[in-house]
């Protein structure tokens, strides 16, 4: 219905004037502002202002690396169609949920290109086994566990003849048309590996935002998915993300398999491949749909592992030094060096107004004009950096994550030292749970900054302490105050959103999908707003008994489910039979065709067609369902044909319909897990 990559380049080319103008205005301010501030170290206390000019330093590299790297985007053309290589598809599984592996699995082995899949088990589980004898796929485990899931994949490579591998984690959940996605890029012998961006279907993780941005809602790596990753393809130079990717086989033999030497073996596959004069290709469209980090504990495992795995592989493959990278693929490389290590910068930007309280010095020459600077000037900055960017960085937002990454960071420095930390294994829930034994770091630094705040307000008052007057008088006094409830701000925001957001996630993520509830005798009792396997939120009309049966109208399909209880508006529902189940669990988790329906009305591409608007829930005939739009077009899960008479019946409205013709979306919409061909028709009112 919408190519993703399309949506971003048309989003970030609508603003390119003042992307382009904030960008100058940026750099202009940065130079003027690092010069500026070697001229006002502070000589009475020089460890401590050389400490905070570091700081700064490192602040001025990382936004010059963040705005250099906003600057353009490659969009990649649609892959030649007359590559067809041999694809073995790699499910490395370990401890994850079964039910979650099955849906992997049947996304996998329904993947339209001809390939062989393989279920590479770590967890050594029999009840996979018979899962993969179920399904008909390969079925394969190892003695031990060595190089985690690097050594599962290294194992895989040793049953495999195939010319190319793709993997896919656990977790994601593959649309049919993956492969013929991603493997005509491989025609170029010089490419050894095509990656997509890691995509979630669970929105309600506390990593997403309500903000639609580009082709999708913001979330936490939106920067780095969608602007850095195609910046850095210019240059070949993208990293692979160990998901959603096919790999060229002779170039896995090139750098001896997938690397065991880290945690993170996909951005250390790209770097040997870039080393070895490889390209790596960035295609910025979804192909799989994942489980993103449902609260605060599974987020710091995962970015621990990647943080601290990443900085492993740079110390290990030297990559400042290293011969074979284009200066391109090592100032990216870089870049994300300096993004991991700023946790340091953030200790020294909390460290430093506490310390200008207690003791009554600055780490820069007191004076009116330096604090006017410090005022005003890095507001100016960051202005021009978040107008710069597109939309895609988030000033507050980014405040807050890089203090929830503070001493995750902090602790995964030691990879530099080239140690290998132990695997730790996302759990892969939906359902979040508070970890407050994450959280105590940060509600220690609340209290802390508090008492230090009182602490520099009674000195100040002269009810405790010398008496002493501030190096920088009562206005830096005050800038220190202010400085302290900024970072303290964003600890209280960090834990705060960590509970709230947590909270409003559910034991099964519950879709996004409107879809007609008629009772037993085909009568119309509510659309769903949200849906899963086991509740709703449903707009009534008319509200069922506990205990009775309802049809609930998917794609292609009626199913059965059973009312346990109703509250409001939540409905809590199990399914007739199995066949209902796993009709219905097979329509949610194939993902495009409810995202594509719901973003529609943002997009420039679905305006173009005439597709955008908020689409209605309906009943087709009596007993199908369907999607309308005011405007007169349909949306059908089968075939029309002009002249075609209908029904669509909408609670108590009831439309006479005719096709007048066929309407031929950009992209088609994927037919997920039930094959379900989705067709659109512009309609005229009998």
């Amino acid at each position: 219905m919408f190519s993703h990559a399309e949506e971003v380049a048309h989003y970030l080319e609508k603003r390119r004037p003042t992307r382009r103008a904030a960008t100058a205005v940026y750099l202009v301010l940065l130079a003027f502002y690092v010069v500026w501030r070697f001229t006002v170290l502070n000589d009475n206390a020089m460890a401590y202002s050389v400490l905070f000019l570091l700081a700064d330093l490192q602040g001025a590299l990382l936004g010059l690396c963040t705005i250099l790297q906003s600057w353009s985007i490659r969009v990649r053309e649609a892959p030649p169609t007359d590559h067809r290589p041999t694809v073995d598809v790699f499910l490395p599984v370990y401890t994850e949920p079964v039910d979650m592996i099955e849906l992997t699995i049947l996304g996998a082995k329904s993947i339209d290109y001809p390939h062989e899949t393989f279920l590479l088990d770590d967890g050594k589980r029999d009840e996979l086994k018979a899962l993969a004898e179920k399904h008909g796929i390969r079925y394969l485990r190892r003695e031990g566990n060595r190089g985690a899931k690097a050594g599962n994949l290294n194992h895989g490579l040793a049953f495999s003849t195939a010319e190319v591998v793709a993997v896919f984690d656990a977790d994601h959940i593959p649309k049919r048309e993956a492969l013929d996605m991603l493997v005509g890029y491989l025609k170029d012998e010089k490419v050894a590996v095509a990656q997509t961006p890691q995509c979630y279907y669970n929105e309600d993780s506390f990593l997403y935002r309500e903000d639609i941005v580009g082709g999708g809602r913001w979330h936490e790596q939106s920067h780095f998915m969608d602007v850095i990753q195609g910046h850095r393809d210019l240059a070949d130079g993208s990293s692979c993300i160990g998901t959603g990717c096919v790999y060229r086989r002779a170039a896995l033999d090139d750098i001896g398999g997938f690397p065991e030497a880290t945690l993170t073996e996909d951005l250390h596959s790209s770097l040997l491949f870039h080393k070895q004069g490889w390209k790596t290709v960035w295609v910025n469209e979804p192909v799989a749909w994942g489980v993103a980090a449902a609260d605060v504990g599974e987020y710091y495992k995962m970015r621990r592992r990647w943080t601290y795995g990443n900085l492993q592989g740079f110390a290990l493959e030297r990559v400042l030094t290293c011969p074979g990278l284009s200066w391109r693929q090592r100032v990216g490389y870089l870049a994300m060096g300096v993004d991991m290590l700023s946790g340091w910068m953030q200790l020294v930007y909390i460290l430093v107004p506490i310390i200008s309280l207690l003791g009554f010095i600055t780490p820069f020459r007191p004076g009116l004009d330096t604090l006017l600077m410090f005022c005003g000037y890095p507001f100016l900055l960051v202005a021009a950096m978040v107008a710069a960017g597109g939309g895609y960085t988030r000033f507050f937002t980014g405040q807050v994550f890089s203090m929830g990454k503070l001493f995750m960071q902090l602790e995964s420095t030691r990879g530099l030292l080239g140690k290998k930390m132990a695997w730790q294994i996302s759990l892969k829930n939906v359902l979040g749970r508070v970890s407050w034994g994450k959280l105590a770091l940060h509600v220690a630094l609340l209290i802390g900054s508090a008492l230090a705040l009182l602490a520099g307000v009674l000195r100040y008052a002269g009810v405790w302490g010398d008496g002493r007057i501030p190096d920088a008088g009562g206005v830096g006094f005050a800038l220190a105050i202010a400085w302290v409830l900024v970072n303290g701000w964003r600890s209280w925001k960090w834990i705060s959103d960590s509970v709230r957001l947590t909270r409003r996630t559910h034991r099964e993520y519950l879709f996004e999908a409107e879809l007609p509830v008629l009772d037993e005798n085909g009568q119309w009792l509510g659309h769903t707003r949200r849906v899963s396997t086991q509740q709703a939120e449903v707009v009534w009309q008319k509200r069922p008994q506990d205990g009775q049966k309802l049809q609930l109208l998917i794609p292609g399909h009626a199913v059965w489910m059973r009312v346990k209880s109703t509250a409001g508006e939540f409905l809590e529902m199990e399914a007739v039979d199995g066949d209902s189940h796993e009709k219905l669990r097979r329509s949610l988790y194939s993902v495009d065709w409810h995202r594509m329906v719901r973003l529609s009305k943002h997009l420039h591409t679905t305006q173009k067609a005439g597709l955008a608007g908020d689409w209605q829930p309906c009943v087709l005939d009596g007993a199908s369902w369907a999607l309308w739009l005011p405007s007169g077009c349909v949306m059908v899960a089968g075939e029309k044909l002009p002249g075609d008479r209908f029904e669509l019946r909408m609670g108590s409205k009831v439309l006479q319909a005719v096709v007048e013709s066929r309407i031929e979306p950009p992209r088609p919409v994927p037919r997920g897990l039930n094959d379900n061909l989705f067709n659109f028709y512009k309609m005229k009112i009998a």
